[in-house]
């Protein structure tokens, strides 16, 4: 029996010409069929391209492959270009693999490795094109810490044929001008110019923030607390290692929910970024704080307003990494928590794959994060 994400034949993927991997993946195909058993199904929603930039990053994603392609079987096209010594051309390995859960089920999923050093990284896009299945969407996860903006030519030539590009923000060495670029960029990559088919972008730090929207949503809804939203004075967002940009997008949000517009900033490098804002209602202070440590996510936020016509606070809190908590400082609420589901890596990028539509909030958060990185870098 084949072990779940494991090639089908049980054999180490071959490295063959490019022109030889549709012919070696039809091989292995036939070679995972007993006698007597019926042809191997091969499952195919969509090709999914994903860019990686040194070894180490794409076994990482290789392990989350089987559990990503249970979700939404494609044909994976991993690239893997590195610095280093120049190679003549881009090598290919064509393996035929199980799902994660389909085992003992004779339906599979084709994955292509491409590497390339040097120079001849400039070639993976070309060498992906000819693997792309002509009627199926494109989807391309872009899978280095470097922003899409930032990138430069090789993301443009990946990008071109692709419906979706899907990145990640957690973790960016220079957050202030991979946030700033990145806002501005994303009309640019949406909206092509000529007759280029429609693509989005997404970032899967946005999907992180589901259940922190909800809560904030939820409790500072009229209905729940009225008058709080025209009342805020302070918002203090606090936020473990390795997760301002994700802090940022929440603030982005929330200021764009609300109308909000950056007046002033104060800025202490590695700790605290301070925004002085105005509101419809008047002006606030707005800050996001970096924690000492903890998970690379948003920890805690603190609001500062008026319940029940008195001034108070609503302070909400990660309990145990399964439950988000509310806690009214003030008026008559009471204290409520949402379950929070675990959102783990290969699920996200499972069902952002299906998920190609445009998110208009998503778009108007960043707009607004755009003015506050705007506002640090000067």
């Amino acid at each position: 029996m084949t072990a779940e994400g494991t090639p089908l034949a049980n054999e180490t993927p071959p490295v063959v010409a490019l022109r030889d991997v549709e012919r070696e993946l039809a091989r292995q195909m036939n070679a995972a069929k007993g006698p007597g058993e019926a042809p191997v199904q091969r499952a195919c929603m969509s090709n999914f391209v994903i860019f990686c930039d040194n070894a180490e990053q794409a076994q990482s994603v290789s392990k989350d492959l089987p559990a990503i392609i249970s979700i939404h079987p494609a044909r994976v096209l991993l690239a893997v270009g590195e610095p280093g010594p120049e190679t003549n051309s881009v090598t290919a390995s064509p393996s035929v693999v199980h799902p994660l859960g389909n085992r003992g089920r004779h339906v599979c999923a084709e994955q292509v490795t491409l590497r390339a050093q040097g120079h001849a990284v400039e070639q993976l896009p070309f060498a992906l094109r000819s693997l792309l299945i002509g009627d199926l969407p494109t989807n391309l996860w872009w899978a280095t810490p470097a922003p899409p903006p930032l990138a430069g030519a090789l993301l443009y030539d990946l990008a071109e044929h692709a419906q979706q590009l899907i990145y990640d923000s957690r973790g960016w060495t220079d957050p202030h001008r991979g946030v700033a670029a990145t806002a501005s960029w994303l009309s640019k990559f949406e909206r092509p110019p000529g007759n280029v088919r429609w693509r989005v972008a997404s970032d899967l730090n946005w999907r992180r923030l589901k259940y922190w929207r909800r809560v904030l949503s939820q409790a500072l809804d009229p209905v729940s607390a009225p008058g709080a939203t025209e009342s805020i004075t302070e918002v203090l967002v606090e936020h473990g290692p390795h997760a301002v940009t994700q802090a940022w997008a929440l603030v982005g949000w929330l200021a764009s929910r609300l109308g909000w517009n950056v007046q002033a900033t104060k800025v202490e490098l590695g700790l605290e970024i301070c925004w002085h804002v105005v509101a419809p209602s008047g002006k606030l202070r707005l800050r996001i704080r970096r924690l000492a440590e903890g998970a690379p996510d948003v920890r805690h936020i603190l609001i500062a307003c008026n319940l029940a016509g008195k001034p108070g606070a609503l302070d909400f809190v990660v309990e145990d990494e399964r439950r988000l908590a509310v806690t009214p400082q003030g008026g008559d609420m009471s204290r409520r928590t949402i379950t929070i589901q675990p959102q783990p890596l290969a699920e996200m990028v499972g069902r952002q794959l299906s998920d190609r539509e445009p998110d208009p909030v998503f778009r108007e958060s960043m707009g607004v994060a755009h003015l506050f990185a705007k506002s640090v870098l000067s």
